[in-house]
């Protein structure tokens, strides 16, 4: 009886340190993010940056090149630094420029690290070439955005959709994709749907040309449809700020559903003056809704409640924890990336998949979309 006794409290304690030394093996992992420099996409770099001040035992961070178009080797050679760390169970690489295919690759094949999770958000190279070499892709849900603003637009009761834009962006597929289900959706609603020429801020005018423009035409489009209710949409982020300007001075019947880029920081505060803290997203958020509350507005403008390129990293540092924690089976459980992702973003958040001309569907290539804040809900 006394050795059976002996051989249970050995068994005991070789299972209570085996526990320990498997505990002790998760926590010692890292997740490494890779994004461009304030001066390339400050959303991500603060979001990066936020993490690592508070998890610096986990965390380890680098930024991309400025001129990543022409120096994608080293883009290239921080991402394989990374995997090099035995201890790096996950990557994330956003905005991920030219070279990710290459060194994601090279990480699975050369290295052998196919136990690495590798995320790509807001991709820069071919779809399916970027599938392929990535476990996980994110990009916004460009086409789900156009349905968006009709449906916000219908919402408001508004009669005509103006649709802002200029040869250039209507040569890409995903800007036409975007105008084409606004316009189908405006119509389902009985909304006139109007396109509108403004100035490509890369020609002779600039941008101050192509903002001024804007600045002149949308009270001609007022004047035009006088006592109808007007939403406006631009595509290009610069005009972003003059299309702001020009709403809120128009007056009641002019709105504004969602900036080409869903964000509360994409052209809101340089338009109105506002300070951008994006260490504190719901406070720009107050700050802004208090604004347009002053201004009598809270009702006509929109947007999403985090800029979609924080939400990758941070949606995605969370599922990262849970895969080099075992706590997912296999590396892509799409349930749980879409409630990391309505997490991140303090409201629900859909996840559709990139499907391309020929009707290929990319099944790990995901496109985001939030629901649009009442900017009511923030006022005080």
């Amino acid at each position: 009886m006394k050795k059976l006794l002996c051989m249970l409290l050995a068994a005991l304690m070789a299972l209570t340190m085996a526990s320990f030394a498997m505990a002790e093996e998760t926590a010692s992992y890292k997740i490494a993010i890779l994004t461009g420099t304030t001066s390339q996409g400050e959303e991500e770099f603060t979001a990066a940056s936020k993490l690592l001040e508070e998890y610096p035992d986990k965390v380890v961070t680098d930024t991309y090149p400025d001129n990543f178009s022409s120096e994608v080797e080293t883009t290239i050679s921080k991402l394989i630094a990374f995997a090099s760390d035995p201890e790096v169970k996950a990557i994330i690489f956003v905005q991920a420029v030219q070279g990710a295919v290459s060194a994601f690759t090279q990480i699975k094949d050369s290295l052998g690290r196919d136990d690495i999770l590798l995320i790509a958000g807001v991709p820069a190279e071919d779809p399916a070439d970027i599938s392929a070499a990535a476990d996980i892709v994110l990009a916004v849900d460009e086409i789900g955005c156009g349905y968006q603003v009709a449906d916000k637009a219908a919402e408001w009761g508004c009669d005509v959709i103006v649709h802002y834009s200029f040869a250039r962006h209507l040569s890409y597929e995903t800007i036409v994709a975007k105008r084409d289900a606004m316009k189908m959706t405006a119509e389902t609603y009985g909304i006139e749907f109007v396109e509108r020429d403004c100035p490509d801020p890369t020609g002779d005018a600039g941008m101050s040309g192509a903002q001024a423009a804007v600045l002149e035409d949308v009270p001609k489009v007022m004047q035009e449809y006088a006592g109808k209710k007007v939403c406006f949409y631009c595509t290009n982020c610069g005009i972003q700020v003059a299309l702001q300007q020009a709403v809120l001075a128009a007056g009641e019947d002019a709105y504004y559903a969602l900036p080409c880029c869903p964000s509360p920081f994409h052209g809101y505060q340089e338009a109105f003056g506002l300070d951008a803290t994006y260490g504190d997203i719901e406070g720009a958020i107050v700050n802004l809704a208090n604004f347009l509350d002053e201004n009598g507005a809270t009702g006509r403008f929109s947007t999403w409640a985090i800029p979609v390129n924080m939400s990758m990293i941070n949606a995605s540092y969370e599922y990262a924890c849970a895969y080099a924690e075992g706590k997912l089976e296999g590396k892509v459980d799409e349930a749980f990336l879409t409630e990391c992702f309505s997490t991140a973003a303090g409201s629900e958040a859909t996840l559709g998949k990139y499907t391309d001309a020929t009707g290929t569907v990319q099944e790990n290539y995901y496109l985001i979309q939030f629901s649009p804040i009442d900017f009511a809900d923030y006022v005080g």
